[in-house]
């Protein structure tokens, strides 16, 4: 009798173990849900990133090439309604956060040198790095007459 009452108890202490041990486990399963609910939202709801686009600006060829400083930058969206803008800084660069994912129109001037504009996809932090031409002044009228084209083309270009 003594056996079967040491047996009957034993398990009743394993029954109540492994009775304890779910309880406790679904004690912990719930409190951990709405964290991982919460999570859930979180990672569901739309969220802007942003890449760092470096633009250096030089002017001349090799060895002789020189940082250009007050260059202004501009990035309007092309799929986005995000833009932005800014100049280069004493060694030529100009940092721009875009957003990722995105299509961009950047457009780079500076009134004595010709201007660029192109279009691309921001994927990652990407560098740009630009020689820019001088614009060649015959006369003064002609040079005037040609940076008034070239703005004028730059705004075309935008207006589209």
């Amino acid at each position: 009798m003594k056996k079967i009452s040491s047996a009957m108890v034993k398990m009743a202490v394993v029954l109540l173990a492994v009775f304890s041990l779910i309880i406790a486990a679904n004690a912990g399963y719930v409190s951990l849900k709405p964290r991982m609910e919460k999570h859930t939202v979180l990672n569901n709801a739309p969220t802007d990133f942003y890449a760092n686009i470096t633009v250096r600006v030089f002017e001349g060829e090799g060895c002789e090439c020189v940082p250009l400083r007050g260059v202004f930058i501009n990035a309007t969206g092309r799929d986005t309604d995000h833009l932005t803008s800014g100049l280069t800084d004493s060694n030529g660069s100009c940092v721009l956060q875009l957003q990722f994912d995105k299509t961009y129109r950047m457009s780079i001037q500076n009134g004595d040198h010709e201007s660029v504009l192109f279009d691309f996809l921001v994927l990652e932090d990407q560098p740009f790095t630009f020689n820019l031409k001088k614009v060649e002044s015959s006369s003064g009228f002609a040079s005037l007459a040609h940076a008034l084209f070239h703005k004028l083309e730059l705004v075309k270009k935008l207006i589209k």
